[in-house]
């Protein structure tokens, strides 16, 4: 249950505070006022299930606030709170609607019961009517889950002093990785903003699978002034506390039935950073002012990309993301343009790492595409294409010796085809270089000569079928690419130092 209380006496304010939590540590103190000025806005700007007040305050009383409070339908809970057992001020607060009226000073076992009685009428609404808060009404919007009908219109406006098709507006928080460990201060930073503005009211939501925090603003008076409230004095301030972690979207919505519909396009929108414009709020008026250049890919970035991973050189691959960044946005470019481009990009990796790695490795190539199309920013995008080089080249691999590209789709070779035949002389024509060359550069860079990298690789697959199958030497001989069993014998002593027979009679 949250809780607002509105208490002019500090002392009381404050142990109200602390006794609620003795009480259930459940409660949740949403805020404290001091006033009924400060209480009014206060309890707009939270809506809390249950708000405890004085009656007796400077500049507006606790009655006036209530009836103000009333006249805008916010419909929560209410214990008065007062000194004054007077039968005037008992009947103007139960015909404002409160919940129990407490005479100063309070009674803990009275608190607990009148506590009570709130939780049980606020278990009982919300079994009757489950859609009755704003978080759930603009998340269920937001997320297309919300049937607007006349009846939901009508519950809105009661409650919420608003209707449906009035307009709202999303500011959208993108914090990406940082989301975890600033998604607490965003939070609190937008809610102190709501509680001490008056031309408009907000509701600030998580959306931690975005890695987001969503802020809707309704209740305002003037449409284009929440705009420039938010663009010019909200976002700078939050950019100044969180530096250049959240990337800022803003859109209108024509009522909550809309709300799905401006979420995606400020998703959309968001791709503009791409395109490397200014830091801040972007929106419809920001984009519509926005002069394009039409993208030039970087071919010699993708050749030379391609060539840092086939020599498995991390630092060369590094530099040729980075590269490529800087050029998409070397002019503004159109955020579609750029989005090409990074598929291109990302496919010419993708398939340079497969031909690389060879059929012995996942690619993930539809999580990496994907990755890639769903990016609004280049830290999403060249996040994406690092785990291609993680994935295709583990570090162990390039811990050891490194070979290159040649030499090692060779040994991927042998790997593929060992059983089928291959020879030196079909792959050096595969590669397009002379027999020689590739003979001289493999024993250079293995150490080993060809014949005797694919004579161990088969007879190690020999060992392994005849430790873990039952098959017979002459079925085990085809597997392993061995035309004669008996000459597959004779190789498998001359490695192994016995016959196939005893080296499974000795291990299995």
């Amino acid at each position: 249950m949250r809780i607002v209380i509105v208490e002019d006496e500090a002392p009381i304010r404050e142990g109200l505070g602390k006794i609620l939590k003795k009480i259930d540590p459940g409660y949740e103190l949403a805020g404290t006022a001091s006033d009924g000025i400060d209480g009014l806005r206060l309890v707009k700007r939270e809506l809390p299930d249950l708000l405890i007040m004085d009656i007796k305050m400077p500049d507006m009383d606790g009655l006036t606030m209530l009836g103000k409070l009333r006249k805008e339908k916010v419909d929560c809970k209410v214990i008065v709170l007062t000194a004054y057992s007077d039968f005037n001020y008992a009947k103007q607060a139960i015909e404002l609607g409160i919940e129990n009226y407490l005479l100063k000073p309070i009674k803990i076992p009275e608190l607990k019961h009148a506590l009570k009685q709130v939780e049980e009428s606020l278990a009982e609404q919300r079994h009757v009517d489950p859609v009755m808060n704003l978080d759930h009404i603009f998340r269920s919007g937001i997320l297309g889950q919300l049937e607007i009908d006349d009846q939901m219109d009508k519950f809105i406006s009661e409650k919420y002093g608003f209707h449906t098709a009035d307009p709202i507006f999303l500011l959208v928080i993108r914090l990406g990785t940082a989301y975890d460990s600033c998604q607490d201060l965003l939070i609190d930073l937008l809610k102190d903003i709501g509680n001490h503005c008056s031309n408009f009211s907000s509701v600030v939501l998580e959306n931690e699978s975005r890695h987001a925090v969503i802020v809707v603003v309704y209740h305002t008076a003037e449409e284009k002034q929440a705009e420039q409230y938010f663009a010019k004095s909200v976002v700078p301030m939050l950019i100044a506390n969180l530096g250049d972690k959240g990337l800022y979207g803003w859109a209108k919505s024509d009522g909550i039935a809309g709300l799905t519909d401006a979420f995606k396009q400020i998703w959309k929108d968001m791709e503009w950073n791409l395109s490397g414009i200014d830091k801040g709020m972007i929106c419809n008026e920001i984009i519509e002012g926005i002069l394009t250049y039409p993208y030039k890919y970087p071919m010699d970035i993708e050749t030379q990309v391609k060539n840092a991973l086939m020599r498995r050189d991390k630092k060369e691959f590094e530099r040729c993301l980075r590269e490529f960044s800087r050029l998409s946005r070397e002019e503004i470019y159109y955020p579609r343009e750029i989005k090409e481009g990074c598929i291109r990009f990302t496919w010419a990796i993708l398939n340079t790492a497969k031909e690389f790695a060879g059929t012995g490795e996942e690619l993930y190539v539809q999580k990496i595409l994907q990755a890639v199309l769903d990016a609004i920013c280049w830290d999403d995008i060249l996040e994406a294409l690092r785990q291609v080089f993680e994935q295709m080249i583990p570090q162990d691999s390039l811990e050891g010796q490194q070979v290159g590209y040649m030499v090692q789709r060779t040994q991927n070779m042998i790997q593929e085809y060992y059983n089928q035949g291959i020879s030196l002389e079909m792959i050096a024509r595969k590669l397009n270089v002379s027999e020689e060359y590739l003979s001289s550069q493999f024993k250079k860079e293995t150490g080993s000569s060809f014949t005797e990298t694919l004579r161990r690789y088969k007879i190690d697959k020999v060992k392994k079928l005849l430790l873990e199958s039952g098959l017979k030497l002459n079925q085990i001989a085809v597997m392993a690419g061995y035309s004669d069993p008996k000459y597959m014998s004779k190789v498998f002593k001359e490695e192994v130092g016995m016959l196939p027979a005893e080296y499974r009679k000795t291990y299995k």
